[in-house]
C-alpha cells in the first residue's frame, strides 16, 4: 500500500436530545427536568446521534495510499477524499465512574449497530470544515462511558483479481473468521488480519511446488541410460552406460579442478568442468549459513536460462578427447530433457539461450508423469492424481505472486542422501528438489513460519473510548464545534457556554433530564501506521563476491562494486514481522487463540518504488496492528523485523549473502527495530491509549507500533548492505554484485531510535 502525504482526520461523536417534561429520576437519584423522550418502561431516552468528523491540523497523521489511508498533506486538503465509515457500532456502558474511560472487557448496556454512518466523499475537506450525520437512538439512563468502532469503506468487486487488488491497496480483514467482529460482550470483540493464502490457494500452491520440484529433480537426474555405443565427434563411446550428470560433481576446495568421472586419474576437461560447475551450483544450498534459494518461477526461468546456455555451449562444442565426448553426449541428453519442459530460442553454435518459458501446465504434467529420469529410489514418480487442482491453472509465469505472496514465500531445498529435515515432504526422493514447508526465519527474527503466515495489511479502522459530557440544554448538530481543535478545547469555548440556563457537565452520565450528550474524547484510529523511505548512505556499494568465490572454489577475488543511479534498485514490497493477526476490543494483540506471529506483506508501493541516487524514495505507508506484548515488561517490548523486498535493476547480477542476485530479480534486506531504552512517545492530550492505566490517564508503553501513531523509518543502503541480501539463485555465470541498508527510525511525536542498521554495515563474515 502506498501513501504520499499526510492528512490528520479526527472524529467526534455527540448525542443531542429534545426539550422534555418532569418524570421520575434515574437510578442515581439525579434531579432535573425529565426529557419528553424518556421511556420509563425501558429506562432509555430517545436522543439524536450526531457524528462529527473534522480535520485536525495539529494531530499526528495515522492513516496505505494517500487516499486509502486518509493521509493527505494539510496544504492539499482540496484533493482529500474521505472514504466514509461503515459497520459502525456505538456501545454504551453504565457501570463505570463518571469522567473515566473504559479500561477492561465488560458487557455493554446497549450496542447500536449504526451500519454506514458516513458515505464516501461526504465530509468537507477544508481545515475549518466539518460535517455531521444525525440518527435517532434510545440511550440507556446512567450511561457514562462509550466505545465507538468503525471501518473505512473499501471498494468491492465480483471480479477475483480486481478484488485481490483492492485488498492489496486498502488492506483486508479475514472474511472466513468474521475478521471484523463486534460483540456486546467486549471479550468477544476482535479484529483479524486476512491470510494472503486461502485454503483453495494452498492446495494449488502445493501442487505447483511439487510439479516444479519434480521437473528440476528429473533435469538434474539426466543420464546416459542404457545406450552402450555412440559416436561423438569421431570418438566411439562404448562404456559408462547410465553415466549420470551427478557423477561430474567432483569440484571441492581441496580439489578445485575436479576429477573426471570417465578417468579418475585425470582432472576435469573444460567441457566436463562446465557440467560439473552447473551441477554443483544447482544442488548446493548452504543450509548451514541460512541460504534461502529462490523458488519463484521468475527465478527458475533465470536459473534455467543460465543453465541451458552452458549446456548448449557444451552441446555445440567440438570434443577434443574421449572425456569431452562423454560430456558432450550428456549435454545433448540434458538439452532434450529441457525441451520437454521449456520453450526457448537458441542456435546450434553454442550461443546463449534466450526466451526461456515453461510450457503449459498440461504439457508439464504429462512430461513429468512419464519422465524416465525420475530417481530410481523410492518414492514413486508423481502421477496425474497429484495435480488435479492445477490442470487449468493459468498464472504459472508469476508464481507465487499469482497468490498475492512475495517471491520470498517459496524456497527450494535439495534432498541429499541422509537428509534429516523434519519438514521434508515424504514424496521427495534422495537427490531430489523440494520446497520448504517451514522456513527457519533466523535472518528475519527467529522462529519457523510457513506460507500461511503472510497477511494482508490492516484495514483503516476507527476506535473511540471516552467518558461523556452531558447537558440539560438542547443542541442541534449544527451547534457543535466544527473542528477538532474547538472540540478539544475546554475553556472559554462551546463547552463552557451556558444555554437556556444549563451548562455542560464535563464528566457526567445520562439522566432522565439529559437532553444532549457528547463523547468527551476524540475518535481516532485503531490501527498503527508505518512510514518507510529508502535511500543510500554511501556509494559505491560492495557485493559479496570475495567471500563466495573463496567459499566455493578457494580462490581470492575482490568484491564487485556498484555505483547506483536513479532506479538501480526498486522497492517492490515491505514485509513487517512481529504481527499478531488478531487484536481484541482495545486493538491490542489478543493471544487467547494461540496464534503465532506472522508477516504483513505490503506490495502496493508509492512512486513506483524508485530509489533515487540522491535523497530518499517517496514515503510508503502500511497500516498494521499495535504490537504491544502483555507478557513483556513495559521497558522490554518486542523488537520488530522488517524486510524490504527490492528489485535489482543494475543491469547485471551481484553476490548477496549466499549466492547470486541476478538482474531483474527480487531480493531482501532486513532491519531490526528495537524500542528498548527509547523515550516514550508523546502522550495524546485528548484520548487514551492502551494498555489503559486507571481510567483517567494514559499508560503509554514504548513499542514499535502504537495504534493511532505513525512509526517512521528511513532505510539507508550502505557500502556493505548488499553483502547481506538474501533470496538468491545458483551462480551459473561469472560475475556478480552486493547491497545493504542502515535505518534511522523515529516515533511520530516522540521516540527517536537513531541509526539502526538493516542488513549490515560491516564487511560480511560468516
Amino acid at each position: 500500500m502506498k501513501k504520499q502525504s499526510i492528512y490528520a482526520l479526527m472524529s467526534a461523536i455527540a448525542l443531542a436530545g429534545a426539550v422534555g417534561f418532569s418524570s421520575c429520576s434515574s437510578s442515581k437519584d439525579d434531579v432535573g427536568e425529565v426529557s419528553p423522550n424518556f421511556n420509563p418502561n425501558t429506562n432509555e431516552a430517545l436522543v439524536e446521534f450526531v457524528f462529527n468528523v473534522a480535520p485536525g491540523a495539529n494531530h499526528a497523521s495515522t492513516r496505505q495510499t494517500a487516499y486509502a489511508t486518509q493521509a493527505y498533506a494539510l496544504n492539499d486538503m482540496t484533493t482529500a477524499k474521505f472514504r466514509g465509515i461503515e459497520d459502525a457500532h456505538v456501545m454504551c456502558f453504565t457501570g463505570g465512574t463518571d469522567g473515566t474511560y473504559l479500561t477492561a472487557e465488560t458487557t455493554a448496556a446497549k450496542d447500536f449497530d449504526m451500519a454506514r454512518v458516513a458515505a464516501s466523499n461526504s465530509l468537507g475537506n477544508g481545515v475549518n470544515e466539518s460535517t455531521t450525520r444525525v440518527l435517532e437512538m434510545s440511550l440507556p439512563i446512567n450511561s457514562n462511558q462509550m466505545i465507538f468502532y468503525g471501518r473505512a469503506i473499501s471498494p468491492q468487486s465480483t471480479t477475483p483479481q480486481v478484488q485481490k487488488d483492492n485488498y492489496n491497496t486498502y488492506g483486508h480483514l479475514d472474511d472466513n473468521t468474521n475478521g471484523y467482529n463486534i460483540d456486546k460482550n467486549l471479550s468477544g470483540t476482535y479484529f483479524h488480519l486476512a491470510k494472503r493464502l486461502t485454503a483453495t490457494d494452498k492446495v494449488q500452491l502445493e501442487e505447483i511446488e511439487r510439479l516444479l520440484a519434480g521437473i528440476l529433480t528429473c533435469i538434474m537426474e539426466t543420464n546416459r541410460g542404457s545406450v552402450t555405443t555412440e559416436t561423438v565427434d569421431g570418438f566411439l563411446l562404448n562404456d559408462h552406460t547410465g553415466l549420470k550428470w551427478s557423477e561430474f560433481n567432483t569440484i571441492t576446495n581441496a580439489n578445485p579442478e575436479g576429477t573426471s568421472p570417465i578417468d579418475n586419474t585425470q582432472k576435469l576437461t573444460p567441457l566436463e568442468y562446465k557440467l560439473a560447475k552447473v551441477y554443483k551450483e544447482m544442488t548446493t544450498i548452504h543450509a548451514e549459513t541460512g541460504e534461502l534459494r529462490n523458488g519463484s518461477v521468475p527465478a527458475l526461468i533465470a536459473t534455467i536460462t543460465d543453465l541451458w546456455s552452458i549446456v548448449n555451449a557444451v552441446r555445440c562444442a567440438t570434443a577434443t578427447n574421449e572425456l569431452e565426448a562423454y560430456a558432450k553426449y550428456l549435454a545433448k541428453e540434458i538439452d532434450k530433457e529441457l525441451l520437454r519442459y521449456f520453450s526457448a530460442s537458441y542456435e546450434s553454435d553454442g550461443g546463449p539461450v534466450t526466451g526461456v518459458q515453461f510450457r503449459t501446465i498440461s504439457d508439464l504434467i504429462a512430461a513429468l508423469t512419464s519422465d524416465n529420469y525420475w530417481p530410481g529410489t523410492a518414492p514413486a514418480r508423481p502421477t496425474t492424481d497429484d495435480f488435479t487442482a492445477i490442470t487449468s491453472y493459468q498464472n504459472l509465469a508469476t508464481f507465487p505472486a499469482s497468490f498475492a505472496l512475495p517471491q520470498g514465500a517459496t524456497h527450494l531445498k535439495f534432498n541429499k542422501t541422509g537428509n534429516t529435515d523434519a519438514f521434508r515432504p515424504t514424496y521427495i526422493p534422495d537427490n531430489g528438489f523440494y520446497y520448504a514447508v517451514n522456513f527457519n526465519s533466523s535472518a528475519a527474527g527467529g522462529g519457523e513460519f510457513t506460507v500461511e503466515d503472510y497477511y494482508y495489511p490492516a484495514e483503516l479502522l476507527y476506535f473511540g473510548n471516552s467518558p461523556l459530557r452531558v447537558s440539560d440544554a438542547t443542541y442541534m448538530a449544527k451547534d457543535y464545534p466544527k473542528t477538532t481543535a474547538l472540540w478539544d478545547a475546554t475553556t472559554g469555548t462551546f463547552w463552557t457556554t451556558a444555554k437556556d440556563g444549563h451548562s455542560w457537565e464535563m464528566a457526567g452520565h445520562v439522566k432522565t433530564s439529559t437532553r444532549s450528550v457528547a463523547m468527551a474524547n476524540d475518535i481516532n484510529y485503531g490501527t498503527a501506521l508505518l512510514e518507510a523511505t529508502v535511500g543510500y548512505s554511501s556509494t559505491p556499494l560492495k557485493d559479496n563476491n570475495a567471500y563466495i568465490q573463496n567459499r566455493d572454489y578457494g580462490v581470492t577475488e575482490e568484491n564487485n562494486t556498484i555505483t547506483p543511479t536513479d532506479g538501480s534498485f526498486k522497492l517492490v514490497g515491505v514485509l513487517i514481522g512481529g504481527q499478531y493477526p488478531r487484536v481484541g476490543w482495545n486493538f491490542l494483540p489478543k493471544l487467547d487463540g494461540g496464534e503465532r506471529q506472522g508477516y504483513i506483506y505490503d506490495n502496493v508501493i508509492a512512486g513506483g518504488g524508485t530509489i533515487p541516487a540522491e535523497g530518499n524514495s517517496d514515503p510508503n505507508y502500511t497500516l498494521v496492528f499495535d504490537n504491544y506484548n502483555a507478557n513483556e515488561t513495559d521497558g522490554n517490548q518486542n523488537e520488530v523485523y522488517i524486510a524490504l523486498e527490492l528489485e535489482n535493476n543494475t543491469g547485471s547480477g551481484f553476490f548477496g549473502k549466499d549466492n547470486l542476485i541476478p538482474n531483474g530479480s527480487h531480493f531482501y534486506l532486513i532491519g531490526k527495530l528495537d524500542p528498548k531504552a527509547k523515550t516514550a512517545p508523546t502522550l495524546p492530550e485528548h484520548h487514551a491509549l492502551p494498555p489503559y492505566k486507571d481510567g483517567l490517564t494514559t499508560n503509554t508503553v514504548p513499542r514499535v507500533f502504537i495504534q493511532d501513531h505513525k512509526t517512521t523509518v528511513n532505510f539507508k543502503i550502505g557500502e556493505f548492505s548488499l553483502q547481506y541480501a538474501y533470496l538468491n539463485i545458483p551462480d551459473l555465470r561469472s560475475s556478480s554484485v552486493t547491497l545493504g541498508l542502515s535505518v534511522d527510525l523515529s516515533w511520530s511525536q516522540g521516540i527517536n531510535f537513531g541509526d539502526v542498521v538493516i542488513g549490515g554495515d560491516t564487511q560480511y563474515t560468516p
